[in-house]
């Protein structure tokens, strides 16, 4: 009867300690579950961006890779009999020249489509550098929460 007639004349309640804990623990685990929503958000536009920018160059080093493999040999042996017949090169000559020559421009184009890949997939580094400095900041909430128990400092807010 006492509490009830000393809220009611306005006289504060006292609270515990644990009660200011819990009130506390539950504004960090709030704060965690936004940040990990957030950063699940962020880790699917990533994702989104990297695929979308990455399916022009794949498609390319495809269709290159294929024209590549279906032409091949039939420009090889149409370029060589005819450097063969407009030069003094022997037929082996001629077919190991232009093999070279085919062969060059398609390692180039293979590589050319590696580096665009190579540089759409950067984009999750976006993502990772978020996640290093949430880490951060959750590591120095729980560090300064950790050392203010242990020296037994009240840190209410």
């Amino acid at each position: 009867m006492a509490d009830v007639q000393a809220e009611l004349n306005g006289a504060s309640k006292r609270h515990s300690p644990v009660s200011g804990f819990a009130g506390q623990a539950a504004n960090v685990l709030g704060d965690l579950l936004e940040l990990a929503e957030l950063q699940a958000r962020l880790a699917k536009s990533d994702a989104h961006l990297t695929f979308t920018r990455m399916t022009r160059p794949v498609a390319v080093l495809l269709v290159g890779i294929c024209a590549a493999l279906a032409s091949l040999p039939v420009l090889t042996i149409g370029l060589a009999s005819c450097l063969d017949a407009l030069t003094v090169l022997n037929a082996w000559q001629a077919q190991l020249l232009i093999g070279l020559l085919v062969a060059a421009v398609a390692v180039m184009a293979i590589y050319l489509s590696v580096k665009s890949i190579r540089r759409s997939a950067l984009q999750f580094e976006r993502s990772a550098s978020e996640l290093a400095r949430n880490i951060a900041w959750l590591k120095s909430i729980l560090g300064s929460s950790h050392s203010s128990i242990k020296t037994g400092e009240k840190n209410y807010e």
